[in-house]
């Protein structure tokens, strides 16, 4: 291969992976880069253009920032060299393998077939009044909820050498279309682990934008926070404590009877009926002792667990919360995040298009220039706050813990 042609491709790779954001530099092309400094010193001046002026250095620095997705390593095989070693043990192949996603036990999934699905639940009917004889009945408005929601595209694509899928001898380069749709899968519960506490917040390297969800309380204020302290009423107060609190046994009760508190915008009772715990992997443990334990699960005088000797609901009393409710862990939930609720219920998950894996055509494109093997993994969906009155947030990650 000429040399010029040598030095571009390396020099576009290099600049590519060290300059974009997110993008780590893979050793053996630094190592590369390297040798191409000294192999660039020791020919200038021989007379075959290695130091021409010319050279549209810069050119190929703003290539390589503005579309990296265009950049690839010319040798990519080179660089996973331990997979195409004859004998190599295959037993470790499936320890990257993704999880199970959990947001379809606390959202509501559902169907979409336009860019954007609206959506108006209305609230209960007001209560009826004592009328007396001769007077007008009284008269109540229809109050209801009036939420669009906007369909968003995620994908990746993920390309590798002819070479590297031929001789691979662990097999793993074959399933790499399937690994694509099982990150989809880990997305949506990161994703999950941010819109669901309603702030704007960074995952995996994205950012992800606040909820958009506001509305008013039975005082008329409007709420524009998913979980508020007036997100009910001034007096009833609202669907978070005032300070954030580590999950114990006394403070999930409380936030159990906030619940069966709520009320609409018409100061009406709400039909809320909590049977879902979600926490974060800091309290998989613990939940499952609040909720399994068949005495009471509390330590006698700490305020955490409110249980003391010689009250109701002291130590060696019968456990109120075993068999009632079932709880989640979400990995990628800040630590000491909890939140309970009624599953299926407030919250959607709004699909418009399925997850789905395409192969670039081998025959032209990328794949036929550089001899790629080219998939794209791609789906539309967006996952929102209908009405946040049904869930209870005691902990956002912010308040502190100890085991």
């Amino acid at each position: 291969m000429n040399k010029w042609v040598i030095l571009r491709e390396a020099t576009i790779d290099y600049l590519m992976r060290s300059t974009v954001p997110g993008v780590h530099l893979n050793p053996a092309v630094g190592a590369a880069a390297t040798q191409l400094a000294t192999l660039y010193e020791s020919e200038k001046g021989a007379g075959d253009g290695w130091d021409n002026p010319a050279f549209p250095w810069k050119a190929v620095m703003m290539e390589a920032m503005l579309n990296p997705g265009k950049l690839h390593e010319a040798q990519g095989a080179a660089a996973f060299g331990q997979l195409l070693r004859a004998g190599v043990q295959l037993m470790a192949n499936g320890w990257y393998k993704r999880y199970p996603t959990m947001y379809a036990q606390v959202a509501q999934i559902t169907s979409s077939n336009k860019r954007q699905e609206f959506y108006a639940p209305l609230f209960g009917a007001d209560i009826p009044e004592e009328v007396e004889a001769g007077n007008p009945f009284p008269e109540s408005q229809i109050v209801g909820q009036d939420r669009e929601i906007i369909n968003k595209k995620f994908g990746r694509i993920e390309s590798f050498n002819r070479e590297l899928f031929d001789d691979d001898q662990t097999g793993q380069v074959s399933t790499r279309a399937q690994r694509l749709g099982e990150s989809m899968g880990l997305w949506e519960d990161m994703y999950f682990s941010r819109r669901f506490i309603g702030v704007a917040d960074t995952t995996w390297r994205t950012p992800i934008a606040a909820s958009n969800w506001s509305g008013v309380n039975a005082n008329g204020t409007t709420i524009s926070n998913v979980f508020d302290v007036l997100m009910y009423s001034t007096a009833i107060g609202g669907n978070r404590p005032a300070a954030y609190v580590q999950l114990g046994f006394g403070v999930l009760l409380l936030a159990i009877q906030q619940l069966r508190r709520a009320v609409d915008p018409l100061d009406v009772s709400m039909v809320v009926t909590p049977n879902k715990i979600m926490v974060s992997s800091f309290d998989e443990f613990n939940v499952d002792t609040l909720l399994n334990s068949k005495e009471h699960p509390s330590v006698p005088f700490d305020p955490s667990t409110a249980a003391n000797v010689g009250l109701m609901r002291g130590v060696y009393s019968k456990n109120p919360l075993m068999g009632k409710f079932t709880s989640c862990m979400n990995l990628h939930l800040k630590a000491g995040v909890w939140s309970v609720g009624q599953s299926n219920t407030g919250y959607v998950h709004q699909q418009r298009d399925p997850m789905e894996i395409v192969q670039e055509q081998p025959q032209s494109g990328k794949s036929f220039e550089l001899e790629a093997m080219r998939f794209r993994s791609r789906a539309r969906w967006e996952q929102e706050w209908i009405d946040p009155r049904f869930w209870y947030l005691g902990n956002d990650g912010s308040a502190s813990l100890t085991q």
